[in-house]
């Protein structure tokens, strides 16, 4: 146990008068180091570290190691102390700049906000302002809508109306005119099948005037017409002779206008009959009206071109004055010829009226399908379009040229409407 005493006296203030330990006197500097080495056994006692029974070996000696001790307990808590000022220190610092980054954090996303606050007031702004247009175009809409509605109404009455014109007058013809009668039933067909009053009014221009006009209308209109897929060779495995030169090109664009047949009367206006042995095609699309003599007015900008209807050599070509422009293909024989014509030495196609002179030289091979020339309008002609022949060459045949007697015969033959189903 350590036992210290202080004597104090007080004249103007207290001072230190004398001081000991454990019986020896203290010198009065010493005093200082001694009132800290009491603060640190207290601290000891009071924190368990050292015991209150601990008394220093040398109390009169020990006074240079005792303050080389307490200056160096002194010298760690001061060291503690300033590490521990340091600490707080980089606390501080750390809490002053996460403050401020806080600060500008905070002033970020405040602005962040009056921005999407501002946005949001404007796109709702927009969304009010489209949505009021969208009313105001849904409302047209049914206005319109309505519009549609009766002007279609008023349509769909009118093309009745108009058919049913059309009907009653076809059955107030005379037997002498029951074509005409036809034609005006069919074109009353094709006006309630009519979309526009385009349409209607197409219709309305194609009545017939006469009986003529009636029957040329009802064989040449494209929903009615007897094109060439209605018709079959007369021999297996020929192609038609015309083609439009379009990708879509088929039999159902040709017609024939003027069939095989041994007399008709001639459609050059100079009179008397004469046999027609051969059939003349034309371009369905060329067709622009029918004349009062029942004439085929034809346009000549696109008829279509004259092709090889089976592989062969071009035997002759050249130019007269009935046939215009034509050529002459060489055939070798088949058994479908050789059986009509037993001596039959060759058979030949023959296309004339064509625009110029074609370009392929005689002698030359073709495969089926080669170009011969343009439909023209050349020669003794009505318009454009192919006179195309048969021509069977064998001895004894009724007509002759510098290649032999020939016999022609009917391209063509009508096919049934059961064997096209």
């Amino acid at each position: 146990m350590t036992h210290r005493h202080w004597l104090f006296h007080h004249r103007e203030a207290w001072k230190l008068k004398d001081a000991g330990k454990n019986g020896a006197a203290l010198d009065k500097e010493l005093v200082t180091i001694e009132l800290l080495d009491l603060m640190e056994r207290l601290e000891g006692i009071r924190d368990k570290k050292t015991s209150r029974f601990d008394v220093p070996v040398s109390p009169r000696g020990s006074h240079v190691h005792d303050a080389a001790g307490l200056l160096k307990s002194k010298s760690a808590r001061v060291f503690t102390l300033a590490a521990a000022g340091l600490v707080m220190a980089v606390l501080f610092l750390s809490l002053f700049i996460s403050t401020m980054q806080y600060g500008r954090m905070l002033k970020t996303v405040l602005t962040l906000n009056d921005v999407i606050t501002t946005t949001s007031q404007s796109n709702n702004e927009t969304i009010d302002v489209l949505s009021t247009e969208m009313n105001r175009i849904n409302e047209e809409l049914y206005s319109l809508k309505d519009v549609v509605f009766q002007e279609k109404e008023a349509f769909e009455f009118n093309k009745k109306q108009t058919s049913m014109n059309l009907r009653w007058l076809a059955s107030r013809f005379p037997r002498s005119s029951s074509s005409r009668a036809k034609a005006y039933e069919y074109l009353a067909d094709r006006i309630e099948e009519s979309e526009t009053y385009g349409e209607m009014v197409f219709q309305m221009s194609r009545l017939p005037e006469n009986n003529d006009q009636a029957e040329t209308l009802m064989a040449t209109d494209r929903s009615n017409r007897l094109s060439m897929d209605h018709y079959s060779s007369v021999f297996p495995g020929l192609i038609l002779p015309v083609n439009t030169g379009f990708p879509d090109n088929d039999d159902s664009d040709f017609m024939i206008s003027s069939g095989f047949i041994e007399r008709r009367l001639s459609p050059l206006g100079s009179g008397g009959v004469k046999p027609h042995l051969a059939v003349d095609i034309i371009n369905l699309d060329n067709i622009i009206k029918v004349s009062e003599g029942n004439d085929i007015i034809r346009d000549a900008s696109q008829p279509g071109y004259a092709q090889a209807v089976y592989p062969g050599i071009m035997q002759e070509k050249g130019f007269d004055w009935v046939y215009g422009w034509h050529a002459e293909v060489r055939h070798e024989l088949m058994p479908e010829v050789q059986k009509l014509f037993p001596q039959a030495q060759f058979w030949t196609s023959y296309y004339a009226h064509m625009e110029d002179e074609s370009h392929l030289s005689e002698g030359a091979s073709l495969d089926a399908g080669d170009f011969i020339g343009k439909i023209g309008n050349t020669g003794k002609s009505t318009g454009p379009h192919l006179h195309f022949e048969l021509r069977v060459y064998h001895p004894g045949g009724q007509e002759s040229n510098s290649y032999g007697t020939f016999d022609r015969i009917n391209p063509y033959k009508r096919v049934r409407r059961s064997q096209q189903e």
